[in-house]
């Protein structure tokens, strides 16, 4: 059995790590943080292999659905904790065994809140996260392309209330993204849910194996040095063609709607007198545009804006964080394999990028 226990400081990289395989998204390292204080000094979080799950037992995934802005500084422990309970009983009639909580998306807040719901509910997390990079809607994600049901989708309130979406074709997770929307504008744009359980040979399949092992040690990176020593650090780590520095710069504008459980727009960064360059976003970075206006990277790769924390050391921001006036480095890393593997993993974006407002070559940015 391969288990590992992660106590506060693996934590702590934990948090600054997945808010950089975020990309814009997946709750900010602020709220991760504040998860990561509800946890006793002493404590251990015990983490496995996808191998070492025992057979015949599943694993759920548990995050937070919102506007990033309309919750920020919520921290969504008991709606975390509500929509687990409610997947294992959910489980229990399938005659199933939930006995592992699995990270559904990377992000400060969204890869903590998992983490901290095994602790407080005494079950192990998994080595592995449902895309190794945060999405911003259901359907685009590496569970549906490759072919695990959404349906039935868990939703819970702070309070308690519990709410099974089923959808008449369990792999529809358009289906099951309406009715979370739906249901996260009912309760304040903020709601816990849980979705995708899966056994272990479907998480090899259908997940970012090893992927919190990964987030830990980029995480011990930027705690450990400045953007400069940090670039050049994860070029080192990751190898040739998986990071490479876009820019660095000032950003100048921040454009930004919030509506729907949606935060989307685009930020400006200022690279000198004459050039800027710009990134488009609906919750996660979605593409960024030189400064001739041509797309110079897209989803599903990972572009990630970092800044120097009060330390000196390195910080990636959410997009409810990026504020007009801060200096930043932005950079694109390669997402899980799984991504590129399939024509699925890109094509499952196309509505989300033509909804934001994506065009491949656009006018020049000023």
């Amino acid at each position: 059995m391969s288990k590992r226990y992660l106590g506060k400081k693996e934590l702590e990289y934990l948090v600054r790590g997945s808010s950089f395989f975020g990309g814009g998204g997946g709750g900010s390292a602020v709220e991760g943080m504040e998860l990561l204080k509800k946890i006793p000094a002493d404590a251990k979080v015990e983490m496995i292999d996808v191998d070492d799950m025992e057979e015949g037992t599943v694993a759920t995934m548990v995050a937070a659905l919102g506007s990033p802005v309309a919750t920020k500084g919520k921290l969504f422990e008991e709606e975390a904790k509500n929509a687990v309970l409610g997947m294992k009983k959910e489980a229990e009639k399938l005659g199933e065994n939930l006995k592992y909580i699995y990270s559904g998306e990377q992000g400060g807040g969204n890869t903590m809140l998992p983490v901290y719901t095994a602790y407080v509910l005494g079950m192990p997390i998994i080595d592995t996260d449902g895309n190794g990079r945060a999405v911003p809607e259901m359907n685009t994600g590496l569970e549906p392309i490759y072919g695990i049901p959404t349906s039935p989708v868990i939703l819970a309130s702070k309070n308690g209330d519990t709410i099974v979406g089923t959808t008449a074709d369990p792999m529809d997770s358009v289906a099951c993204e309406n009715i979370a929307r739906h249901m996260c504008q009912i309760y304040d744009q903020g709601i816990g849910f849980a979705s995708w359980k899966m056994n272990k040979e479907q998480l090899k399949k259908a997940s970012a194996i090893g992927q919190m092992s990964k987030t830990i040690e980029v995480g011990k990176l930027m705690a450990e040095n400045d953007l400069p020593d940090f670039v050049r650090g994860m070029s080192k780590l990751l190898g040739d063609g998986e990071f490479e520095c876009l820019a660095n710069g000032t950003i100048t504008d921040i454009h930004m709607n919030t509506g729907g459980g949606f935060d989307s727009g685009f930020t400006t960064i200022k690279l000198d007198e004459k050039r800027s360059c710009r990134v488009l976003f609906e919750n996660e970075n979605l593409v960024a545009y030189d400064p001739e206006g041509k797309a110079a990277a897209t989803v599903p790769s990972i572009i990630s804006i970092t800044k120097r924390d009060e330390n000196g050391k390195t910080i990636a921001l959410s997009n409810s964080e990026t504020v007009v006036g801060m200096d930043v480095v932005l950079t694109v890393t390669k997402a899980d394999p799984r991504w590129y593997a399939i024509p699925a993993g890109y094509d499952c974006w196309n509505e989300v990028l033509i909804g934001a407002g994506y065009v491949q070559s656009g006018p020049q940015v000023k």
